[in-house]
């Protein structure tokens, strides 16, 4: 996309500058030969102000466009191509401004924008065209304020999309430590009530709590990043509770293969999240689907599902669902994607390893 529009600048830059070598813009005759030469400099340093952003490099041009435009004898011409670069820099430097200390670095730039036209003779013509690239100017900033202004509503949007999935992931790590930690005291319990009465079922036991502890520290360590203090607990959903999801969904039907009963607690979760976001999504934007098929399926490695709907491809809506299940999915190392199927509808593809193909 950058390419993109870089290239169409260019492409515009070079027609404009045709435009003025035309109309004599470079060929100063007379007692200044060397103002078609700065005319030419100043487009050139403009254009690479533009296309290569940077603070100082606009400043200079802002600053070169605008003693040029004072010092320029009252014969010089107004050219199309030092305009059009003048308004890629202002673009550029609202656009990427951070901070009130880069306005005036705007209104030099806009000063020289606007004062272009009037390198010869004052008249109404002259005034003209300078009211008119002040419009251009004003709509410039306007739209590019706009632009931003949507980007910050939409970065905070998604940050509080994150910040609703960290206390979800805090949420579900206390109970999977729970989960695992319970485990370890009652086989911790019963060890120690049988270890005289009988020591090979108590090493058993101590081996099942090493390798409940292993369960909860591979846990943590995928999901600590993730974690914010402070948050509620609540019970945390399963492959099990799935089956009721699809239920609610006439259109839907799930099938499960392999053994999902021993995938770790933190990975069933996820995939529950999965399938329920992606319910969600398509009660709320493929209302004209017939059928939703849900599958599931597990290996010793890998635990993969796939929800696809046969409605129309496009979706509305802002994204941040699906936002929220990427984080989800990455902290425990899987990966997501959702678009139009091959065949047609929506499809969500997550694939979760299980922990023995990441150990």
């Amino acid at each position: 996309m950058a390419m993109l529009w870089r290239s169409g600048a260019i492409a515009a830059l070079v027609v404009t500058a045709f435009v003025d070598a035309y109309y004599g813009l470079f060929n100063a005759p007379g007692l200044y030969p060397w103002t078609g030469w700065a005319a030419f400099g100043c487009i050139v340093l403009a254009s690479f102000a533009w296309l290569r952003p940077h603070r100082a490099l606009a400043a200079l041009a802002a600053t070169a466009c605008l003693t040029f435009t004072v010092v320029n004898p009252l014969e010089k011409e107004f050219g199309l191509a030092e305009g059009l670069a003048l308004t890629g820099v202002l673009a550029v430097t609202t656009h990427r401004a951070r901070s009130w200390w880069d306005a005036p670095l705007v209104g030099l730039i806009g000063v020289a924008l606007v004062t272009q036209p009037l390198r010869f003779p004052l008249g109404s013509t002259e005034l003209t065209l300078a009211m008119g690239l002040l419009v251009v100017a004003t709509g410039v900033l306007a739209v590019v304020g706009y632009v931003r202004l949507l980007d910050n509503v939409r970065e905070k949007q998604v940050a509080a999309v994150k910040a609703e999935q960290k206390t979800e992931f805090a949420r579900d790590l206390h109970d999977f430590v729970g989960h695992h930690i319970t485990g370890m005291v009652v086989l911790a319990q019963g060890a120690s009530r049988i270890v005289e009465r009988n020591p090979a079922q108590a090493k058993q036991a101590l081996e099942r709590i090493e390798e409940a502890g292993g369960e909860a520290m591979t846990a943590m360590r995928r999901m600590v990043g993730m974690l914010r203090d402070d948050v509620p607990v609540a019970p945390v959903a399963g492959i099990v509770d799935i089956e009721p999801l699809v239920e609610a969904e006439p259109r839907a039907t799930l099938e499960v293969h392999g053994d999902t009963g021993v995938l770790p607690i933190e990975v069933a979760s996820s995939v529950h999240r999965v399938v329920m976001e992606s319910l969600t999504n398509i009660r709320k934007h493929a209302r004209e689907a017939t059928r939703v098929d849900v599958r599931i399926q597990a290996t010793p490695d890998w635990v993969t599902v796939r929800i696809a709907d046969d409605g129309k491809p496009a979706r509305q809506g802002n994204g941040f669902g699906l936002i929220g299940l990427a984080e989800r999915v990455q902290a425990l190392g899987g990966r997501i994607k959702a678009g139009p199927g091959i065949d047609g509808g929506w499809v969500v593809d997550a694939a979760l390893p299980t922990g023995k193909a990441t150990a």
